[in-house]
């Protein structure tokens, strides 16, 4: 591959790059800075009691976005701002968090911020860890870290944050084992990505759809796990006739420990948990005939991965599973119920076509939504395909008391308006954003189905 620029010398290339940094730093701590007015712009109330966490009104809601001291902000304006920022609310509401730990209880470190000599990722790693801690210990941590912030790792500050709360917690170790429990986690992604195999491979050498695990366990888990999965994998080598390489039989191990379970063939009493009880595979198969005769591919609805025929008829044939009987759902059919409730097909059908919570930068599965009535059922809004919307119960408060608007352009396809005017098309596909408009206010209503 031939790539032509300008010829430039290395000493100037890097002198370019150097400079580049240093405006996307400032950006960075401006944009931080802007983040902590806006917080300071949207004040609800200040408290100081670290309990107190949310101030429930049947609109807005003040929320501590941070520990005691900082103050409350509005829920409306959190909102908006992870919007405009293109974050999720999630991601937007623990940005604006770290500005107001910083602004607010690390006076030290966000002095750093406000001369220019932090940069913000690593103002944002201090806020990270003192968040949760109680003003006095985040006091301490801040005295002793602010100096140093430019330079100091992840370790070296988690271990100051402990030593501080050694000074004003007696039971510091009860304290740090705890911690230590708390962190343990498990998370399965089924949301997988496509890996298609490389040219010229084998049959049967691609994973197929694959999906994300990663976990924090137990020091005494980890080590069996560990010895479980080498012996699984190093069995592999004798009976998988593929040859695959170690990290995938490593991988494969975890499925046989699964269906193991799964098919009551596992020593759970040893385990003190109760025998498994056979695996059923409820796949919800979405695709266009014409798209699978080109493709050979099978989209499924509920982890939006990718599969082939081939990979449905092994799962299918795995011990220990049942398969549910298939209900086809049209989904450009238009269902309708007269009650209130949509019926079971008439939500599956909405699931599948939104995907995801139809906010702007939301990656909520459609699966854990409510079903909103764009126009309101009790003001004649009918329960049906192109009144419906998948929303997550945090951004359907938004659309009903926070002020924000959409309409639907085309089933999957949304154009929203935040309450100060930014605009964003959303669909399956992702969130666009169309910054400001000064065009007269949206209505919540399906005027505009046709519009795509």
């Amino acid at each position: 591959m031939n790539i032509s620029f300008d010829p430039e010398t290395s000493p100037g290339l890097l002198a370019t790059v150097r400079a580049s940094r240093a405006v996307e730093d400032q950006a960075a701590r401006d944009t931080l800075i802007a983040a902590a007015k806006y917080a300071a712009a949207n004040v609800v109330e200040t408290v100081g009691e670290a309990a107190i966490l949310e101030v429930e009104t049947y609109g807005d809601r003040a929320v501590l976005l941070t520990g005691a001291g900082a103050p409350l902000i509005s829920e409306a304006a959190v909102i908006e701002f992870a919007a405009v920022l293109g974050y999720s609310t999630y991601t937007g509401r623990k940005y604006l968090a770290d500005a107001v730990e910083l602004a607010w209880r690390l006076p030290r470190t966000w002095a750093r911020i406000l001369d220019g000599s932090l940069t913000t990722w690593r103002a944002r790693r201090v806020a990270d860890v003192t968040r949760h801690l109680d003003p006095e210990v985040a006091a301490w941590v801040d005295t002793h870290v602010a100096a140093h912030a430019h330079k100091i790792g992840l370790t070296q500050l988690e271990r100051t944050a402990k030593e501080a709360a050694a000074l004003f917690e007696p039971d510091l170790a009860a304290a740090i084992a705890e911690e230590a429990v708390d962190h343990r986690r498990c998370d399965i992604d089924t949301d997988p990505s496509l890996f298609l195999p490389p040219v010229g491979a084998e049959q049967g050498q691609a994973a197929g759809a694959t999906a994300q695990v990663t976990a924090t366990l137990d020091a005494a888990d980890a080590l069996d796990l560990e010895a479980a999965v080498s012996a699984i994998a190093h069995g592999l080598l004798d009976h998988d006739a593929t040859d695959l390489p170690l990290d995938a039989r490593r991988a494969a191990a975890l499925g046989v420990l699964a269906r193991a379970y799964n098919t009551g063939t596992l020593d759970t009493e040893r385990a003190g948990v109760p025998p498994g009880k056979g695996r059923v595979i409820d796949l919800k198969i979405h695709t266009d005939t014409r798209d699978l005769a080109t493709t050979g591919l099978i989209r499924i609805g509920n982890t939006r991965g990718l599969a082939t025929i081939e990979q449905l008829d092994r799962w299918a044939t795995m011990p220990g599973v049942t398969i549910k009987p298939m209900t086809v759902i049209d989904l450009n059919e238009e269902i309708t119920t007269d009650a209130y409730t949509p019926t079971r097909q008439l939500r599956t059908q909405i699931q599948l076509i939104d995907q995801t919570c139809a906010f702007p930068n939301c990656n909520v599965k459609a699966e854990n939504c409510d079903l909103d009535h764009r126009i309101p059922f009790d003001q004649g809004g009918k329960t049906t395909t192109s009144n419906l919307t998948c929303l997550c119960r945090h951004h359907h408060r938004a659309k009903t008391h926070l002020g924000w608007t959409y309409q639907r352009l085309a089933p999957g396809h949304y154009r929203w308006r935040s309450p100060h005017g930014y605009e964003f098309l959303t669909s399956p596909e992702g969130t666009t954003d169309l910054g400001p408009t000064t065009a007269p206010p949206m209505v919540n209503d399906v005027a505009q189905d046709e519009a795509a």
